[in-house]
């Protein structure tokens, strides 16, 4: 699934799987599944998404919510945030 904002590559140009967007549907994060790159990640008790890194404002209110940053990967922020 091709979860890309005007403007940002999609998660899968830098290997990562984009599965919705996070937290609602016209936003420019996206909840991230699991593979080789995030399977380290991943915790039964967070959600894995991932924000363009450039959307400083997004990644600020992910932090705010309780998230962590985890790594960037190409151009994607991933962090992990508390159910």
């Amino acid at each position: 699934m091709g979860c890309a904002t005007v403007g940002y590559t999609p998660p899968e140009d830098s290997g990562l799987i984009g599965v919705r967007p996070y937290p609602n549907a016209d936003d420019v994060c996206v909840v991230i599944g699991e593979n080789e790159l995030t399977q380290d990640y991943l915790d039964d008790s967070a959600t894995l998404i991932g924000c363009p890194t450039q959307e400083t404002g997004a990644i600020s209110d992910r932090i705010n919510d309780g998230g962590i940053t985890l790594e960037t990967v190409g151009g994607w922020v991933l962090l992990s945030v508390p159910d």
